[in-house]
Parts: C-alpha cells; structure tokens; sequence
C-alpha cells in the first residue's frame, strides 16, 4: 500500500468539479440559465479516465447505453473530439419516469491533443459500454530527459 501525502487543496477541487458537474446536469435538464435552447448545448459529459504508457495515451469513457455507431471521434483543431447521443427509450413515455437520474441527450467531449500524438495512428473500440481511444506516441519523439545549453 502506497502512502500518499494528504493535500487539502486535491480535495478542494475534486469537491468544486463535482458540484460544477451537478450544476451542468441540472441546468441541461431544465433549460440553460443563460435562456439558450437545450439542444444547442451538451446535456452531460462522460466521465473520462487518461493515462500515459511509454508508447501511447489512453482515453477511456464510460458510455453505457451508447451505441459504438452512434459515436462520433475525429481530430479538430489540435483537439480530440468525442460526440454521440444517450437517447431515451421510447417504450417508456418521459413523462411516466420517477426518477430520472441517468443523462440523456447529446454529449461533446473536448480534449486537447498533446504535439507528441501520431493523430494518423489512433484507433478506438467499444465493448460493454466503455470507449477506449489509443492515441499513440510519435516515433521520432525524443525518449528520457532533454538537455539544452544555455548560453
């Protein structure tokens, strides 16, 4: 077991992501605050793991209930960009729900790309509701530390 120094500030902003989150979602469930109309914004976003291997990035999402078709991932702008929809069952009418916890709707997921990513080779798969995205490292990048002269 790993001991790991205690930082009240990690806390502080694990806290502050949680209840940014909790007004996002409740905000896209009733209409934004701003007057916009609900469809011209995301409803939620998935929780999204990243981690870095030697050779790689990897990004995984958690999609339950989302289709692998109805997955949209493509590079914009130095971006990875992640869109799909969660949709409702239509055998249950919206209005016979009690509770309604799960988001539905479109989602957009935005992740900066790091210059070290061959965006040529990354390749994704879906199984039992989890995205993983593979974005592997460049070949040409320079491995261990760097040192530069200063003059």
């Amino acid at each position: 077991m790993a001991i790991q120094r205690w930082d009240p500030f990690r806390d502080l902003l694990r806290l502050q992501d949680r209840v940014n989150r909790l007004f996002d979602e409740s905000l896209a469930r009733s209409g934004t605050a701003d007057g916009a109309h609900e469809s011209t914004r995301p409803a939620w976003q998935p929780p999204v793991d990243l981690f870095e291997a030697a050779d790689r990035y990897v990004v995984r999402a958690d999609l339950p209930g989302v289709e692998g078709s109805s997955v949209d991932l493509q590079v914009e702008d130095g971006e990875l960009v992640l869109r799909g929809e969660r949709a409702f069952d239509p055998a249950v009418p919206r209005e016979h729900y009690l509770r309604l916890e799960r988001p539905h709707g479109a989602f957009v997921l935005r992740m900066a790309l790091p210059d070290s990513v061959d965006r040529s080779a990354i390749g994704a798969s879906h199984r039992n509701g989890i995205l993983e995205v593979t974005l592997p490292k460049r070949k040409d990048q320079p491995r261990g530390p760097v040192r530069f002269p200063v003059n």
